[in-house]
């Protein structure tokens, strides 16, 4: 199943700041939206709020952590002390690393590229961007103008992320949304999403929002167990294998699956299970892509595959 996601602009900014988000959270997204387990949508809007803050986000991080000190001073008593001058040396080495730091901080900010400009250009390289219409820039003016929500401090931008993904997120799909931002989550409990927005996504799009503050949140519920490599794309096509849910659907997994190669035995024992034991893969055995990868992957590694994994491939084979 493909979960449609939003993240909001404050979000992406907290990978320039001082967050317990991580950027291999950022990686395992990009693994999942190449193998299209999630779409990612990306209003202008929040593409430009996020363009317009990142030097004020990373110059205030650059501002805190030169203002960050360690105790240089000392009792007289101390001074007799090995452990005093120790500690002497150690501030100093803390100084001037810190100074080294600081350098190259700015030097990348600058030239954008710092891991997080790295990383989140390639995120957003893979999202659909949703500009800005002038039928939602007027939808997001009124909405603001007569007081519904999302909206604050003389601002239409939530308004305009907000009427954005109104307008393309697909109808009858679930969202998965991703925001810290106090306009969207509801003033009785900060932990649940604004109630009459939630109305609203319910009634116009026939479908359930799901509502999460943090992104490390979002992938402890549905992706508790992906760990970055440079094999994470592949483990999850095996996965996918398994969980395989229509005929369209095998095949469009299996095509993915038939772009790697050099399996591991395990991921070899994996897709001839999988292949064995999903009956949306062998009802259509016969299918072009299924044959292939049948052919290609399975049996011209017979001798890699485990003998019982591969004796129940061959009874729904015949």
């Amino acid at each position: 199943m493909r979960r449609n996601l939003y993240i909001d602009t404050n979000v992406f900014l907290t990978f320039y700041h001082f967050s317990n988000e991580d950027l291999e959270e950022l990686k395992k997204l990009i693994a999942l939206i190449n193998t299209d387990n999630i779409k990612l949508y990306i209003p202008e809007q929040t593409q430009n709020e996020f363009n317009r803050n990142r030097e004020v986000k990373i110059a205030d991080s650059l501002d805190k952590l030169r203002g960050t000190k360690l105790g240089n001073q000392f009792p007289m008593i101390c001074h007799s002390y090995d452990e005093y001058h120790l500690m002497k040396k150690a501030i100093k080495n803390f100084e001037m690393n810190k100074s080294k730091l600081l350098e190259k901080l700015q030097h990348d900010a600058e030239t954008e590229t710092l891991l997080a400009d790295e990383v989140l250009t390639q995120l957003f390289s893979k999202a659909e961007i949703i500009e800005t219409s002038d039928e939602i820039l007027n939808r997001s003016i009124l909405r603001y103008d007569v007081g519904n929500p999302p909206g604050k401090d003389k601002s239409y931008g939530d308004a305009i992320n907000w009427e954005s993904l109104l307008e393309e997120a697909p109808n009858d799909f679930d969202l998965y949304f991703i925001s810290d931002d106090k306009d969207y989550y509801s003033k009785l409990n900060d932990k649940k999403f604004n109630e009459y927005l939630l109305k609203e996504w319910k009634t116009k799009k026939n479908s359930d929002l799901h509502y999460f503050r943090r992104l490390t949140e979002f992938f402890k519920q549905y992706y508790p167990d992906i760990e970055i490599s440079s094999e994470t794309e592949k483990e999850i096509i095996i996965k996918n294998l398994f969980e395989a849910y229509s005929f369209d659907n095998a095949k469009s997994v299996i095509r993915k699956l038939r772009g790697f190669d050099n399996f591991s035995i395990k991921q070899l024992n994996d897709i001839t299970a999988a292949f064995a034991t999903n009956n949306q893969i062998y009802w259509i055995k016969n299918d072009y892509a299924v044959s292939n990868a049948r052919r290609e992957i399975i049996e011209e590694n017979k001798d890699k595959i485990d003998s019982t994994i591969y004796s129940t491939y061959e009874q729904e084979y015949k």
